[in-house]
């Protein structure tokens, strides 16, 4: 919607009673709500048409919609590292305890773990494997920008 038709609309609206602006302030929300239930529904068909095909994405040249999840680590699952690591790798992936306003414990940094853990092979990959705790999923859906 161009800045002028916006504009316009704005100067509509002050020129309603307080009636009038309640009754239309109504009709937006219900039209929102019922917005939100279309757009909740389509993305239920998009998820159901991924899962359906095994995918993680709907291939576009137009959008981006595709399947993301973000994990989390049990930290005190990970202490086993310690042990198969080397001291380079342990300085790179984990962070001894330090004090700010308030003391912050001791933690992995995943990604430098994950690449450690795949130098080191089966073990290290079982203890991170183990560690993880699966994230929700959320549909990722953008349109494309376009190439110059």
């Amino acid at each position: 919607m161009n800045n002028q038709i916006k504009a316009s609309m704005i100067d509509a609206v002050a020129q309603l009673s307080d009636a009038e602006l309640l009754r239309w302030y109504e009709q937006c929300g219900l039209h929102l709500q019922e917005l939100q239930e279309r757009a909740g529904r389509m993305e239920q068909e998009i998820l159901r048409r991924m899962e359906e095909r095994g995918a993680t994405a709907i291939p576009s040249d137009q959008f981006v919609c595709e399947l993301k999840q973000v994990n989390s680590y049990d930290q005190t699952s990970l202490t086993p590292l310690l042990e198969i690591f080397n001291q380079l790798e342990i300085s790179s992936c984990f962070q001894p305890p330090y004090e700010e306003t308030v003391t912050v414990p001791a933690k992995w940094r995943i990604p430098q773990v994950i690449a450690a853990a795949k130098r080191r092979g089966i073990e290290a990959l079982a203890i991170v494997a183990q560690a993880k705790i699966p994230g929700a999923r959320r549909l990722v859906f953008k349109r494309r920008e376009e190439r110059s």
